[in-house]
């Protein structure tokens, strides 16, 4: 089972000289015992009214040991030096465990998470990212055992374009959304502001007439609008394990085991890895990349809220990092003043000041923060730490 073991500090213990300016949480305790269940991010709440800073107070005492370990039951202790708040670490008594031919007080597994991590597991373990050029060659799904709607465990599938050899395994994915740039201003294709979003993917093959017909628009009268589009990359989520029984074209699988029903046209690719930094120390992001912006909430329909899961459009290429926290803030908008210009007012309506008038920007307001866990070349996953109010598609990113 998957079980990350939290590295506080990656073995540099900051200056007290040159820490940054840290403000206490109002309500800190002097001391706290870790309980079973706590995260970093909760603990560094309790102390710090921006726990992101955590690191640059957090004091590794090198006469402990694994001091960048906390462990349920352990105590933290809030001390000054010159001044400077200083979180310490005492280590309390846990039983101990043998493990021939020496002796750890406490398995490393029971150290304590930075996040929870039962909300962002899946997009761990079951989900990645895939870049378009990566898409475009990936084998599929095309058919299922006797003509069979959906696979299930045990059933064969057929798949094209896979070279493999027998007793291969690979995951079964199912694109789930396009993250995708469009550009903002006219002419799209000289445009440099661009707004995210998300497309519903569709296998990229043969169209039918009406296929055609539904997409005279976007590929004829606004072709400019699309050959512009960005495409950041793919998310996708397993829906079973195949083995290869037989090669050839089509190449023979049978499911393994399975997620949720394989469906012709879904993707085959290499087995998911876990080989990823699964360490998230919360520290600010001061050079957040301008019109960096939430392009898709999880599980949420009209707004996001604490431990859900956004994607941004920004990802490594751009900076971003594991562990990173950004403030998020709404966009700016507009709305009518109904007060002094009633809807049906009949002046309003005919007189272009008063129209004008009636129409108030209202200003960026705070949403809350977020840590990204998962970043891609440009796409990153992050779970809401704090909301003051729901987060909605668009909302801007800045520096916390």
């Amino acid at each position: 089972m998957f079980k990350p073991l939290l590295t506080l500090l990656a073995g540099v213990v900051v200056s007290l000289s040159a820490l940054a300016q840290v403000d206490l949480n109002p309500d800190h305790p002097e001391s706290y015992e870790v309980q079973r269940g706590d995260t970093l991010w909760g603990i560094a709440e309790r102390f710090l009214q921006d726990p992101w800073l955590w690191p640059e107070i957090w004091h590794v005492n090198p006469q402990i040991e694994n001091p960048h370990l906390i462990y349920p039951g352990d105590i933290i202790d809030l001390t000054y030096v010159d001044g400077r708040p200083r979180l310490g670490l005492r280590r309390g008594e846990r039983p101990t465990v043998k493990l021939s031919p020496h002796a750890r007080r406490t398995p490393l597994s029971d150290a304590i998470d930075p996040i929870d991590l039962e909300q962002i597991r899946p997009f761990l373990v079951k989900r990645t990212i895939i870049d378009e050029a990566t898409m475009d060659d990936m084998a599929y799904v095309f058919h299922i055992e006797e003509g069979h709607i959906a696979g299930g465990q045990g059933q064969n599938i057929y798949v094209r374009d896979l070279d493999a050899e027998v007793g291969q395994s690979f995951a079964i994915v199912r694109p789930t959304v396009k993250f995708v740039e469009v550009p903002a201003t006219w002419p799209y294709d000289e445009a440099e502001e661009f707004e995210p979003g998300t497309e519903d993917w569709s296998y990229p093959g043969g169209k039918s007439i009406s296929d055609h017909v539904d997409d005279f628009w976007d590929h004829y009268a606004m072709r400019r609008r699309t050959n512009a589009t960005r495409v950041l990359g793919y998310e996708v989520r397993q829906t079973g394990i195949a083995e290869v029984v037989a090669t050839g074209d089509p190449t023979t699988m049978v499911l393994t085991s399975v997620e949720i029903e394989v469906l012709p046209g879904d993707i085959v690719m290499p087995l998911f890895t876990t080989n990823y930094d699964q360490e998230y120390i919360p520290h600010g992001f001061d050079q957040v990349p301008e019109n960096t912006r939430v392009i898709a909430l999880s599980n949420a329909l009209f707004g996001a809220a604490r431990n859900q899961v956004i994607a941004i459009n920004k990802g490594t290429r751009d900076g971003v990092e594991h562990g990173h926290v950004m403030s998020v803030f709404t966009e700016n908008r507009e709305v009518r003043d109904t007060v002094k210009y009633p809807r049906d007012d009949v002046k309003t309506y005919f007189s272009r000041e008063r129209r004008r008038d009636a129409r108030v920007e209202i200003p960026k307001e705070y949403a809350g923060h977020v840590m990204i866990f998962r970043a891609y070349d440009h796409v990153s996953y992050g779970l809401i730490v704090r909301s003051k109010q729901a987060f909605k598609v668009g909302y801007h990113l800045q520096a916390p």
